[in-house]
């Protein structure tokens, strides 16, 4: 009996104990959660969220905005949003009416995709509530680990700004330097380097394609122009006149670096952008230019059937197209004319324009190294634009890789984690004619292996389209415009 007692005695005080450590657990949390600085929480620190087996998402703010990405196999439905003010008081917001904070693009989070929401000045959002029940929200233990130590770092810009004003300035970033003078590009039509001069500049061109960028540090011009000669076509480079009729008579393509002067089409001044002539229109464009440049390269062709490889600079263009003070980096395998799965694209006159990569465009960003014994995770964040010149798009083109990014072993010469955007994905986000593009942001979530070793990021551009010709048949033929404008990257800590 008295043996019965005890043992009654001791486990009623173990459930006692247990009881007594939840109860100091959540009063824990609960001062951890309400002690916490309002200064803290517009920091841009990547925090990932606790998930659950059908809704997964990631929660990482960028000052004062809350982001939100799918990483679930299942649509998430936002019903509430959790806000902050200054004090720290607490406000759900019901994410329906969105009277305080507001969601963009909308409340519903499909798979793979991101939301980003913000709210009134004085409050900061903090959590959201799905549908379903389920709180996804920034863990407060997290922002403690914060205060106690260097975890987490702000979003670092790895391109964006004036990092790169010139082509030349690119070659830092190449892994390999040689591709800009040879063996990037098979093309049908190869292409020759006529002239590289500098000074003066005057011209008459029948051109198809214009691309105009300013110079974020000189304020100066850079521009690419692509088409092919035409009665009357001819270039003042230096002192020498060049008959572009003759040596370009089957494409040209003239790209000028810190150029002032003047660029018009029918006495209009050029504004910064993408000016698709021969795209929205049956004719060519007559472009002419009156001014001084730093550098300008001609290239041309007068052999239509000649095949080739070629390096990458004449296909590359770098400038700020929007002038919002961000240079793009543009990649531009199109030269003339759109097509279908029933007609070959990029073709004039009979004569064939087909461009493919034969080794990607991979840039380094060798200057941000990333220690992989500090950091589990990291979010990377791409702004771009992407454009193709097939009508048919999905059923011209198969579904091939485009765009890929990823951590980048400098040593093996290799990425250790990649992930990509396809063809399918991004011939979304344009339309053919007439010629439309859109900016989007794509955040990728990359997870670093712990081996100790530091890695960095890396992109890869490339054109993977010819033609199909072991069927005989006019597909996988693109030719695209594919344009980097920002990355940045934020790490988590381990």
């Amino acid at each position: 009996m008295h043996y019965r007692m005890s043992l009654e005695k001791g486990v009623a005080e173990a459930v006692g104990a247990i009881i007594a450590f939840a109860i100091i657990s959540l009063a824990i949390i609960f001062t951890i959660l309400n002690i916490l600085p309002a200064t803290m929480y517009p920091q841009p620190i990547a925090l990932i969220s606790s998930g659950y087996s059908s809704e997964k998402l990631i929660l990482y703010p960028i000052e004062t905005t809350l982001n939100v990405k799918n990483m679930g196999s299942v649509t998430a439905y936002i019903s509430h949003i959790v806000a902050v003010d200054t004090s720290i008081n607490k406000v759900v917001v019901d994410a329906r009416q969105n009277t305080l904070c507001n969601i963009s693009p909308s409340r519903i989070v499909l798979p793979g995709y991101n939301i980003a929401i913000t709210c009134r000045t004085g409050y900061i959002p903090i959590a959201v509530v799905t549908e379903s029940g389920r709180v996804f929200s920034i863990d407060p233990q997290l922002y403690a680990s914060v205060v106690e130590r260097v975890s987490w770092v702000p979003m670092v810009t790895l391109f964006g700004g004036m990092n790169i004003t010139t082509t030349s300035e690119l070659l830092k970033y190449l892994e390999n330097r040689l591709l800009m003078m040879d063996g990037a590009i098979e093309t049908s039509t190869a292409l020759t380097l006529y002239r590289n001069t500098s000074g003066e500049i005057r011209a008459t061109l029948n051109a198809s394609l214009i691309i105009v960028g300013s110079s974020t540090v000189s304020g100066k011009l850079n521009i690419l122009i692509i088409g092919r000669g035409a009665a009357g076509s001819s270039i003042t480079a230096a002192g020498e006149s060049i008959d572009i009729s003759r040596i370009g008579l089957n494409r040209y393509r003239l790209k000028i670096e810190n150029f002032t002067g003047a660029i018009t089409i029918g006495g209009v001044q050029l504004k910064p952008g993408i000016h698709p002539c021969y795209i929205n229109r049956t004719t060519m464009c007559t472009v002419r230019l009156d001014g001084q440049a730093d550098r300008t390269l001609l290239y041309t062709n007068t052999t239509p059937t000649r095949r080739g490889t070629i390096g990458l600079n004449p296909y590359i263009f770098i400038g700020d197209l929007n002038n919002n003070g961000n240079t793009e980096i543009v990649f531009v395998t199109q030269d003339f004319s759109t097509g279908s799965k029933t007609s070959k694209n990029d073709v004039v006159s009979s004569i064939e324009l087909l461009d493919v990569s034969t080794e990607p465009i991979r840039i380094v960003f060798s200057e941000t190294g990333i220690d992989s014994s500090r950091y589990s995770t990291a979010i990377l964040t791409v702004r771009m634009f992407f454009w193709d010149n097939s009508e048919d798009d999905i059923s011209d083109n198969d579904n091939r890789v485009i765009i890929r990014v990823g951590l980048y072993d400098n040593t093996t010469k290799s990425f250790v984690y990649s992930t990509y955007l396809s063809y399918y994905e991004l011939c979304r986000y344009r339309h053919v004619k007439p010629f439309s593009v859109s900016y989007v942001t794509k955040d990728f979530i990359m997870y670093i292996p712990n081996t100790g070793r530091t890695y960095y990021v890396a992109i890869e551009l490339l054109d993977p389209y010819y033609l199909d010709v072991s069927r005989n048949l006019n597909r996988n033929d693109a030719d695209l415009i594919v344009g980097l404008e920002y990355i940045g990257i934020v790490l988590s800590g381990r």
